[in-house]
């Protein structure tokens, strides 16, 4: 039997369980008030804000904001190239296997020929 690895839980951290199924789940305080899945069912959910926290607390300054935008970007541009990549892989295989049935085909055709 394997055991969940588990990571620190630091005091700023939200701990919460999930509505629907009871999963404790553990996030960032910039996480509060975020809509998330719950990793075990699968259902929607708001992160709970915690006593005496508001969300202006959770506000980025303009310098954070931009490093997070231009990171996206390039997480962005990283997924579209990968994108292009399996197109092209799948163009390929899709001509192999019209290549392969053609011939799997002929084959066939040329058995019933000898029979």
């Amino acid at each position: 039997m394997t055991e969940e690895p588990t990571a620190e839980i630091n005091e700023t951290d939200i701990s919460f369980d999930c509505p629907n199924c009871g999963k404790n789940h553990v996030i960032d305080f910039r996480g509060a008030g975020l809509q998330i899945n719950c990793s075990a069912c699968g259902k929607s959910m708001l992160v709970p804000i915690p006593a005496g926290m508001e969300l202006g607390d959770l506000d980025l300054d303009t310098g954070e904001i931009l490093q997070q935008l231009f990171a996206s970007r390039r997480n962005h541009q990283k997924a579209e190239m990968e994108i292009q990549k399996l197109k092209a892989t799948l163009v390929q295989m899709q001509e192999t296997l019209a290549v392969m049935q053609k011939v799997i085909e002929e084959g066939l055709a040329a058995g019933d020929a000898d029979a």
